[in-house]
């Protein structure tokens, strides 16, 4: 098996002064299986692309020190040879997949190595049982969901047979059910063959349980190095950095509830009447008759499996889709009759990607670039971008690239740019995407107070039970592209068929 040796480790981007990676030491053990947390931003991904090769081979910047793979300098051999043993599985698995059919993509890798056709359909075969989707061989990428996804992305890797297996965030993009699924996979493929596991999260309660060691990263330096069972014995250095411990150790936060001063106005601010919605490759609607009202000063949840209509019904909302059949009004008016510059100001959404949103020069300019449309007075355009910078903690990012930050201060970036416009009504869809806990309390807590000063609404779609029951005070709960509860948190909870219909329990 192949061990790992990491010497005096620095990395540091173009586009950046300060090291990502900074003096880094640890040796990783075959068959290890080793928790990568720490807060947003503070070298995660950037560790785990230098231990299979991306850096410094298809990433500029500065590297020194070193990574040994099985005693091979993994800067010196070409990365072609570190792939085959080490394997790196992205966060989003749509950045990986990019054949029409499942067995071309597991093939993909094996063919560009010329393994013969007959061992090419065996090993196809074997790592679609590996990964529960027996049966998957001829089935369009396009047409699974997000965790179906994300198993053959894994199991694209489990048929090169790597002896190292490196995943950045997962789940993130995952619900509870396909996350729990594809943890039993990996810590399977860690048990019972023995592939040594290195898993970047967040989602430290739910990963804690199957790893043997537990590595804690702080602005660029390994903070912590220890064996499951003294990691979590002291909490406190993990609460410091906003970094989320096991549920034993993590007592509940106080839930925040809105305050009762809200006045509903005589019409709904935004009114979604039997709407229903079919994309142009499909035969089936991805939205089926949906209602709901949706008042001023409301903080709603949408919830339910990957592939259940969140997203579309979050688009739809705002104006980027329009409805196959029903109507969506906002203030009043229907969506239909507008068109979408119309609709700045009035509907803000964050997309679940925040590269979508992304294209300014520097995180200031990204801030300011909307109000700027607007023609605000210089005076109160600065004054609105720095208080934004400074309300999602950007403050000191002001003047770097977006690309040049991580997913989760990407996502921050994202939000404030939408956020500097005030819109009535703030889409947001996956706030938790790469933030930690400490940062997406943060996140949270600064829309929610706005939402309730200014008497607007916030609609997130989301898979996290605990945010929706902290922040929510109703809640839509979706399967299959229908609308299955729209109620309070409370009672959607206490439902455990409901919850299961939703795929939010198993």
């Amino acid at each position: 098996m192949v061990p790992i040796q990491i010497d005096n480790l620095f990395f540091t981007y173009p586009s950046r002064e300060k090291s990502t990676l900074h003096g880094i030491n640890a040796e990783i053990s075959p068959s290890d299986f080793v928790l990568l947390t720490g807060p947003t931003g503070c070298g995660k991904t950037t560790l785990l692309r230098t231990i299979n090769g991306l850096i410094p081979h298809a990433s500029s910047g500065t590297l020194t020190g070193a990574v040994r793979v099985n005693d091979e300098d993994v800067a010196s051999q070409p990365l072609a040879a570190t792939c085959q043993q080490v394997a790196l599985l992205f966060q989003n698995p749509d950045d990986q997949l990019f054949c029409t059919l499942v067995q071309d993509e597991i093939a993909f890798g094996l063919e560009n190595l010329c393994f013969p056709p007959e061992e090419i359909k065996e090993r196809i075969t074997l790592a679609l049982e590996q990964v529960g989707l027996t049966g998957f061989e001829g089935r369009r990428i396009s047409e699974l969901s997000g965790g179906e996804k994300q198993r053959v992305a894994l199991a694209s890797i489990c048929a090169m047979k790597p002896q190292v297996l490196l995943l950045d965030e997962p789940t993130s993009h995952l619900d509870p059910r396909a996350t729990h699924d594809i943890l039993n996979i990996v810590k399977q493929l860690n048990t019972e063959i023995g592939i040594t596991v290195v898993l970047a999260t967040h989602r430290v309660k739910e990963v804690a349980p199957l790893c043997n060691r537990v590595w804690l990263m702080h602005e660029g330096q390994l903070y912590l190095d220890l064996p499951r069972a003294e990691a979590f014995q002291d909490t406190s250095v993990f609460r410091s950095l906003g970094v989320e411990v096991p549920e034993t150790e993590n007592p509940p936060s106080p839930i925040k509830r809105k305050p009762s001063t809200n006045t509903t106005p005589h019409h709904p601010l935004l009114n979604v009447k039997d709407i229903s919605f079919c994309y142009s490759n499909s035969d089936k609607n991805a939205v089926q008759t949906i209602s709901c009202e949706v008042s001023r000063g409301e903080i709603i949840a949408i919830m339910g499996a990957n592939g259940s209509g969140k997203t579309t019904l979050l688009h739809l909302m705002g104006g980027l889709l329009r409805p196959s059949s029903g109507e969506v009004k906002i203030d009043g008016k229907t969506s239909k009759r507008r068109k979408l510059h119309q609709l700045a100001g009035k509907v803000g959404i964050v997309f679940q990607n925040p590269d979508l949103l992304l294209q300014a020069e520097t995180v200031k300019s990204e801030v300011e670039f909307g109000p700027k449309n607007l023609k605000l007075k210089s005076e109160i355009l600065q004054t609105l971008v720095t208080d934004t910078l400074a309300q999602f903690k950007l403050t000191d990012f002001a003047a770097e690239a977006p690309y040049s930050l991580s997913r989760g201060q990407r996502q921050r970036v994202a939000v404030a740019a939408t956020f500097s416009l005030h819109p009535d009504i703030f889409l947001l869809d996956e706030p938790t995407t790469g933030q930690d806990a400490h940062h997406l309390q943060h996140l949270m807590d600064e829309l929610c107070n706005q939402i309730w000063q200014e008497n607007k609404t916030l609609i997130f779609a989301t898979h996290n039970i605990e945010l929706t029951q902290k922040y929510a005070d109703r809640v839509l709960l979706m399967r299959e592209g229908e609308l299955i509860f729209d109620g309070t948190p409370n009672a959607a909870f206490s439902d455990k068929e409901l919850l299961k219909n939703a795929s939010l329990a198993f």
